[in-house]
């Protein structure tokens, strides 16, 4: 397994689709970051081997292979989403892309358990330490990059005029990952995408998190008009990035 021969494959791949579709084009840039990301996260974890830090940047970079699609309709929130999982697994092993990367298949069933558990809660307990972390920076990797999204497509309105419903900002302040389907308006949204930090596994991850800046660029990126509701926002932004430095070891930052 070389890492040229992961990229040119999947180059090849979506070469079949419109890149200049926003949808695609995010998917693509997406897919380049996770597999970065799931590098660096695996290398700061000092445990791997080289060959296993390849497996995590393959499967970073093909975790969403199932998406693209010729009338794409990209969700910046999938969870749950079993088609999704189901059909990148399929193109991967039922239609054999993975064996124009590799014949060999000892990693084959570690690569289906990461791509259908990234965007569940809970693994398996009888699976190894090293699997388990292999699953878990494939979700680090995928949710970060979330947030960066957010910052730079329109996958979420950031238009805001009304504070959170209470379920929600409930939830969020027992530090809870939320879905996007039980909110009820543009700031349960918001709320749903930033309750991402909640679930990261690592202190790396969320140094990286902390060095891009992402919850301050998602504070101020919104379009708030009511001061009462401009300034719960500004004051969530700190709390959140005090919780940042608290799992990163950093105190009055």
């Amino acid at each position: 397994m070389k890492s040229s021969r992961i990229m040119k494959v999947f180059e090849k791949y979506v070469r079949n689709y419109n890149m200049n579709n926003i949808n695609i084009k995010s998917r693509y840039f997406h897919s380049l970051k996770v597999m970065e990301l799931s590098r660096e996260i695996a290398s700061s974890l000092g445990i791997f081997t080289e060959e296993e830090i390849l497996l995590c940047e393959l499967i970073g970079l093909f975790h969403e292979i199932g998406g693209f699609s010729s009338t794409p309709n990209y969700h910046i929130e999938q969870d749950n989403d079993l088609n999704m999982a189901n059909k990148t697994i399929s193109i991967l092993f039922e239609k054999g892309l993975i064996r124009e990367i590799t014949s060999d298949t000892k990693y084959d069933n570690i690569i289906k358990l990461a791509i259908y558990a990234y965007d569940k809660q809970g693994l398996p307990e009888n699976i190894g330490e090293k699997v388990k972390h292999v699953c878990k920076i494939l979700r680090d990797a995928h949710n970060l990059d979330t947030l960066r999204m957010v910052i730079n497509y329109n996958y979420i309105d950031l238009r805001i005029d009304s504070f959170p419903s209470e379920h929600v900002y409930n939830e969020f302040k027992s530090f809870k990952k939320i879905t996007l389907k039980v909110s009820d308006c543009t700031a349960d949204d918001v709320l749903a995408v930033l309750s991402n930090i909640f679930i990261l596994n690592y202190e790396y991850t969320y140094y990286l998190l902390k060095n891009n800046m992402y919850i301050r660029k998602i504070i101020e990126a919104l379009s708030i008009n009511d001061k009462n509701i401009a300034n719960f926002f500004k004051k969530l932004g700190i709390v959140l990035e005090s919780y940042i430095d608290r799992k990163t070891g950093v105190y009055n930052a």
